[in-house]
């Protein structure tokens, strides 16, 4: 009987180490509207983000891009908004933080060209730039991760 146990038991355990590794592996599938920003996509999945949805973001017209360009990803980590800039102006977009209030918004500065834009947000959230892309992440540890991944790149 003890035998029959142990046997069950590491079937039921190589199944889903098995299942496991299968999942793991499983390509990074990117819609045809988020093809432009593939490259980078790609990267992040590859750094460890484990990419689950892609969607239309809010900023697409806070930060003017083109339809599509501002991406609401979801990861096994949380949520963060990947912002393509076609113009690969980010060293003209200064994001600073202004203050937190006590109603828990917080308040950013976003400065482009000498043009001062506020952002309130519901909660704390962190920034990344590079010439080409800006990230917002809704928890410390996804930003640890996407800072990660973009010093690798």
């Amino acid at each position: 009987m003890l035998r029959k146990i142990c046997i069950i038991f590491v079937l039921v355990l190589s199944t889903l180490t098995f299942g496991r590794s299968q999942e793991e592996s499983k390509p990074l599938v990117i819609p045809s509207e988020y093809q432009h920003a593939k490259e980078m996509l790609d990267h992040l999945y590859n750094e460890g983000l484990n990419i689950q949805e892609i969607h239309n973001s809010k900023y697409t017209a806070f930060f003017n891009t083109n339809p599509n360009n501002s991406m609401y990803i979801k990861t096994d980590m949380g949520i963060f908004e990947l912002v393509h800039l076609e113009r690969k102006n980010g060293k003209e977009i200064d994001i600073v933080v202004q203050e937190a209030t006590d109603n828990g918004e917080y308040k950013y500065v976003v400065s482009e060209n000498g043009v001062d834009r506020l952002l309130i947000l519901g909660a704390e959230n962190y920034f990344n730039k590079s010439d080409e892309y800006i990230t917002i992440a809704r928890n410390k540890d996804l930003n640890d991760k996407i800072k990660q991944a973009l010093k690798a790149q």
